[in-house]
């Protein structure tokens, strides 16, 4: 997969906008009195850098699945024509399963979106769903979702067609392009794959003490005790304060290792866009 180096002051604007899109989701949380926290990149960017990574193009943050429901009904009347959701089962549409709050007026298309998908400048919203227990029953519901957040992919994203991949990885370009194509002559639909997505995702609602993302990779890396969910902190992230579970320390290792290492530059990645706009941009 290819990534590519900003320019200093494309990056600056958006940052600045993603900021500008967190501040946003923040008011809204704060005002129906929403839990959220921040995750990965951005946990690591609040204790590393009381910022955004600097050569990060992104921000995470996470919610358990009572909290976002609250999110999604309160939002629309708070975000007008300024702001918009792009989910699989609202608003609009994505390629992936993970939620994108996004600004309006400004356009973020990435390699695998390639266009597609009509979503701004964003912010990650990863939905923490309750686990299973029972060891057995845990690597089903993993599996599981694996494999429909996959087809889901499969289903929106041409890998052949897009520059997601090398021209040299042919073989692998094609047998995705035919997956791609088989799903969409099969009787099958974005509707029908984020349904069994979902009622997976949410078998063991209110039924466990751990809770994880199931959205995107790292699902196992992201598992937290629902403790670990509630016992949130503030901490400075630029000009603002955000949620962080307290026990960032051990959530944090557990998916990076040591963290506060910074990485060597061939390893720090990005989102470089196929398409970016920003607002006051001409169309």
């Amino acid at each position: 997969m290819r990534y590519k180096q900003y320019a200093p002051d494309v990056l600056e604007r958006i940052q600045k906008e993603g900021l500008c899109v967190l501040k946003e989701f923040i008011r809204i949380c704060d005002k129906y009195n929403i839990q959220y926290f921040v995750v990965y990149g951005t946990n690591i960017g609040v204790v590393r850098h009381k910022g955004i990574i600097p050569w990060d193009d992104d921000i995470d943050v996470g919610m358990v699945r009572d909290e976002y429901e609250k999110f999604l009904k309160v939002a629309p009347k708070e975000i007008k024509n300024n702001f918009g959701i792009a989910a699989p089962e609202y608003g609009e549409k994505y390629y992936s399963l993970t939620t994108k709050f996004f600004k309006k007026g400004t356009r973020f298309a990435t390699l695998c979106d390639h266009g597609k998908f009509n979503i701004g400048i964003y912010i990650d919203i990863f939905v923490f769903d309750f686990l299973a227990e029972d060891k057995k029953e845990r690597v089903k519901q993993i599996r599981i979702a694996n494999l429909l957040r996959k087809l889901y992919v499969l289903y929106n994203v041409n890998f052949f067609s897009n520059e997601m991949y090398e021209k040299e990885e042919l073989v692998k370009r094609i047998s995705l392009a035919g997956a791609h194509y088989l799903l969409k002559i099969l009787p099958i639909t974005n509707k029908m794959i984020c349904k069994l997505w979902k009622k997976n995702a949410m078998k063991f609602h209110g039924k466990s003490g751990m809770v994880t993302q199931f959205s995107s990779t790292m699902t196992e890396e992201s598992i937290l005790s629902i403790e670990e969910t509630k016992q949130l902190i503030e901490m400075p992230y630029e000009d603002i304060m955000v949620k962080v579970p307290q026990n960032y320390d051990r959530i944090l290792r557990a998916v990076y290792g040591d963290y506060m290492q910074l990485p060597p530059p061939e390893k720090r990645q990005n989102h470089y866009p196929y398409i970016l706009k920003f607002e006051e941009d001409e169309s």
